[in-house]
C-alpha cells in the first residue's frame, strides 16, 4: 500500500512481517488448547464414573496425534481466511445491509 521508495517504509514493512511471524504461534497455542477442551471425546469415555470430579473438560494431556491435527486445522483455517478474504468489512459480505 505504501510506496517502496523510502528506507523507513521498507524497515516498517520488515518489522510488521517479523511481528506477524512471531506472534502467530502465540495465538495458535491458546486456540489449540481451547479446541482440545471442546473436543474431549476420548477423555469422557475413558473416565470412570465413581472418581472424584477433577476436571470436567478433559484430562489435561493431549495426544501427539490430536495436537498435530488441531494445529494443522488452526493453521490451515487461518491460511484459508487470509487467502480468500480480501475485505474484512461487514458490508462486503452482506451488500444489502
Amino acid at each position: 500500500m505504501y510506496p517502496a521508495t523510502s528506507l523507513f517504509i521498507a524497515i516498517g514493512q520488515l518489522a510488521i512481517a517479523i511481528l506477524v511471524m512471531l506472534s502467530y504461534p502465540l495465538q495458535v497455542h491458546p486456540c489449540r488448547n481451547c479446541l482440545d477442551k471442546v473436543f474431549h471425546f476420548s477423555s469422557a469415555i475413558e473416565k470412570p464414573e465413581d472418581d472424584a470430579v477433577e476436571d470436567e473438560h478433559g484430562t489435561g494431556e493431549m495426544t501427539s496425534l490430536k495436537h498435530t491435527v488441531l494445529t494443522f486445522a488452526v493453521v490451515t483455517g487461518g491460511f484459508m481466511i487470509a487467502f480468500f478474504v480480501d475485505n474484512l468489512e461487514m458490508g462486503a459480505c452482506f451488500p444489502s445491509w
